[in-house]
């Protein structure tokens, strides 16, 4: 656990920078960033150039890496992604040498940028919704044309994809939950689409993982540690997803700070790809069957007292409406 210490994560950083780059380097201390499981730590290192600020990403100790627990299986990615032009946080460090951090940590900058944030107005940039949204769908068409790094796996095909959540689904409290799940799963294997455009999608696409500059320009998309290679249109329903009231239960829709008409982001990514979207509705589908058993499994982690965290209990109360809404789409 020495590496989810704030003190700990300091010292290695400072550690590190006097040993690879500048031997007056200083970090006086770290803080945890938000989300990404305490697994996400700021700092700024003070040397003779200057201050840089940074964001230390770490993979979980004594977890083995594989998937989202890799941090260092993005570098490439970031690498192939800053080639082509997508805007992301450059790496300044990628080690696996656990001296530092006692596990592996991907270092990175830390913009001077924030999301435009669903929830909270404290935490959200100053941009209007359309000229946001409008930068996000050229910025995931410029991510759906860059190469996957070389030695990334081979996709998961549809079938896999659909089959992988359903064990989570199983941990469902709530026969009603458990029921809708089954039907949209078994909804989703009836219908998989012939030929997906397959390729490099980020996974996790919505509006709190783009960060933009005071004067409302997109500076970088963040958050890339469930990216992979697969069926890309995925990216584009879990954006609809997130930006449509009508996958949330009443309350939370009301609330939502983030709008938008899923035929204009449509129509906005298929002129930006010149690629047709005829099974749009069939991934929107598909993103409210994940996010919905994600939900099922969070909620049984925060009540089995696995992982504590009351927020799930809040996010339950859309579990039915997300799986009724993706049968809605495949009828």
């Amino acid at each position: 656990m020495r590496a989810l210490s704030t003190r700990s994560v300091a010292e290695g950083m400072q550690a590190l920078a006097r040993a690879t780059a500048d031997p007056t380097s200083t970090v006086s201390e770290a803080w945890p960033m938000p989300g990404n499981a305490g697994l996400s730590f700021g700092c700024d290192v003070v040397d003779r150039d200057g201050t840089t600020p940074l964001v230390i990403r770490l993979a979980p100790p004594g977890v083995r890496r594989r998937g989202n627990t890799d941090v260092l299986r993005i570098v490439p990615l970031l690498d192939s992604l800053a080639a082509a032009g997508v805007p992301v946080a450059a790496v300044r460090w990628s080690v696996d040498d656990p001296r530092w951090f006692g596990t592996d940590a991907v270092v990175q900058d830390r913009l001077d940028a924030l999301p435009l944030h669903m929830a909270d107005p404290a935490l959200s940039a100053t941009v209007s919704v359309p000229h946001a949204l409008a930068q996000a769908v050229e910025v995931l068409a410029r991510i759906h044309a860059t190469p996957p790094p070389p030695g990334w796996p081979e996709p998961r095909p549809l079938a896999e994809e659909i089959d992988f959540w359903a064990p989570m689904l199983g941990r469902s409290s709530e026969p009603a939950w458990t029921d809708a799940g089954t039907a949209l799963h078994d909804a989703l294997l009836a219908g998989i689409p012939d030929d997906p455009a397959v390729g490099v999608f980020h996974g996790d696409f919505h509006t709190n993982n783009i960060l933009f500059d005071a004067d409302g320009t997109l500076a970088a998309v963040v958050d890339w540690e469930i990216s992979g290679v697969g069926a890309q249109l995925l990216d584009l329903a879990w954006l609809a997803m997130f930006t449509d009231p009508g996958c949330w239960e009443p309350a939370f829709g009301a609330r939502m700070r983030v709008t938008a008409d899923p035929a204009w982001l449509r129509e906005r990514y298929e002129t930006a790809t010149g690629r047709s979207t005829g099974t749009f509705d069939w991934f929107r589908a598909l993103a409210c069957y994940r996010f919905g058993v994600i939900t099922v499994f969070n909620v049984y982690l925060h009540r089995s007292g696995k992982r504590v965290d009351a927020t799930w209990e809040d996010r339950a109360r859309s579990i039915l409406p997300l799986l009724h809404r993706g049968l809605e789409f495949l009828r």
